[in-house]
């Protein structure tokens, strides 16, 4: 019952500041961060709690996050919807909790809202009737398991922002009877900062971060935090298709046995897609550039092997151990298109090179003696569709100046390219897999624990 509790409220806050109509798609609220500070708040003073919710371009919420203080993830709540695009429920677990719970969402008409919580054999055990107002927010809000316990009462502001909201039992008595008091709001009507009031004392300071372009990209340069980026799990690899259509990770607790992820871009937003289960157990990986292919690394004893699988359209094949027949492996692959890549191997101290996939085997096509030094390791390259520069990582243990990505230009041609002297990009820290989106816009690499995004017009480089 508290877990039910809890989760009206929350939908509460959520429906009264975030379903207002935005001014075009380019202020359209993609994602937002709530922290929340105890008052007063002090200088360096860090949130004792915060609050993430993505939303699809339509401005429908995908789902929220409620994090602890130190950004673990307390209450995950995923919004469900029907064919039309009609809120019809939700899946939803707290920390510790395995198995989602499922709600029930219907209307019984324009202005009345029912949500029923349902216990492990499906059946109902507590119900929130909304009563909404004319924009759609709730005035008024039931709760009842074997009888009715008691109400919310929501009043708004002008601009449609929760002003007070406390509950009522059935003896007419309330409780939690909190006021917010809005001191800062955007120029496209979003809230920024706000206090929270309990007995005319203020408890809270909330301050929100708003984002509405496509980077999705917080204040600390995470890309998609808690959601792609996971603090449980370090981020190792990640690629796109062609057309950004599918992203596949791999993350990690161990670094020789990684778990794949496959994540479908629609209505604006990654949303995580069901993966094959002969990924759980890999070292790195790629997809290709129409998503029909995913190169793998497995390691074993730390013997390294590279494995591929294809999509008919309805499913993946069978892994294909294609080290076998050529002796060659390698890692941390770039694919240019569906069968040439870029890679690493265990050549010298570890070089990156060329290949090419050729009836299921690996075939190293150039070695790229330009780019590799004799004594750092070269490792994760990326190259452009026109093979006009390549990135890629070096390390030299002991020396700072050839530790972190270095870009190559290309003075030749497609066909036959010369690569020109690799330069350090000093405006990055260290990190792996460079992969450059949005037009040339958006940097994106791991730094071994999240997915960072920087904007590429601060990295001072020819794109």
């Amino acid at each position: 019952m508290k877990a039910a509790i809890f989760l009206c409220f929350f939908a509460i806050i959520f429906s009264c500041t975030n379903d207002k109509p935005k001014m075009d798609n380019e202020t359209s609220l993609r994602f937002e961060k709530i922290n929340y500070y105890k008052y007063p708040k002090q200088a360096n003073q860090k949130p004792f709690k915060y609050r993430l919710t993505y939303y699809f371009n339509d401005n429908r919420p995908h789902r929220w996050l409620e994090l602890d203080s130190l950004k673990q993830i307390e209450t995950e709540y995923i919004y469900q919807y029907n064919t039309a695009n009609l809120h019809i429920g939700a899946k939803y677990r707290e920390e510790g909790e395995e198995d989602y719970s499922i709600e029930i969402v219907s209307f019984i008409n324009e202005t009345i809202q029912v949500t029923e919580w349902l216990d492990s054999n499906g059946e109902v055990y507590y119900t929130m009737t909304d009563y909404l107002n004319e924009n759609g927010k709730t005035i008024r809000a039931e709760f009842k398991g074997d009888k009715i316990h008691g109400y919310d009462s929501t009043f708004y502001t002008s601009q449609g922002f929760p002003k007070r909201i406390f509950f009522t039992n059935i003896k007419g008595k309330i409780f939690n009877d909190r006021t917010f008091i809005y001191d800062s709001i955007n120029p496209f009507g979003d809230w920024i900062a706000r206090k929270k009031i309990m007995s005319d004392t203020i408890r809270e300071i909330q301050i929100r971060e708003v984002y509405y372009n496509n980077h999705f990209t917080t204040e600390d340069s995470i890309y998609y935090p808690n959601l792609i980026s996971t603090r449980k799990k370090s981020q190792n690899v990640f690629s796109f298709t062609a057309d950004k259509k599918s992203l596949f990770l791999t993350e990690t607790e161990d670094w020789d046995i990684q778990k794949g992820k496959l994540y479908t871009y629609a209505n604006g937003l990654y949303t995580l897609s069901k993966t094959p289960t002969f990924l759980d157990t890999l070292y790195n990986g790629a997809i290709s550039p129409s998503g029909n292919r995913i190169i793998f690394t497995k390691k074993n004893d730390n013997i390294e092997t590279n494995w591929l699988i294809e999509n008919n359209g309805t499913d993946w094949s069978k892994p294909v151990n294609i080290t076998q027949n050529s002796n060659i492996s390698g890692g941390y692959f770039h694919w240019h298109n569906e069968t040439d890549l870029f890679f690493y191997t265990k050549h010298g101290n570890g070089d990156i090179v060329q290949g090419k996939i050729n009836n299921n085997q690996l075939e190293i096509t150039d070695k790229l003696k330009n780019l590799n030094s004799n004594l750092a390791t070269e490792f994760s390259p990326y190259v452009d569709k026109q093979k006009s520069y390549i990135i890629f990582t070096r390390y030299l243990k002991g020396e700072e100046s050839q530790q972190g990505f270095f870009i190559s230009y290309n003075s030749g041609s497609y066909d036959q390219p010369i690569w020109e002297k690799p330069e350090k990009i000093k405006a990055l820290s260290y990190g792996w897999n460079a992969r450059i989106i949005n037009n040339n816009n958006q940097f994106l690499y791991t730094d071994g624990d999240n997915i960072k995004s920087v904007p590429a017009e601060k990295l001072n480089i020819k794109l």
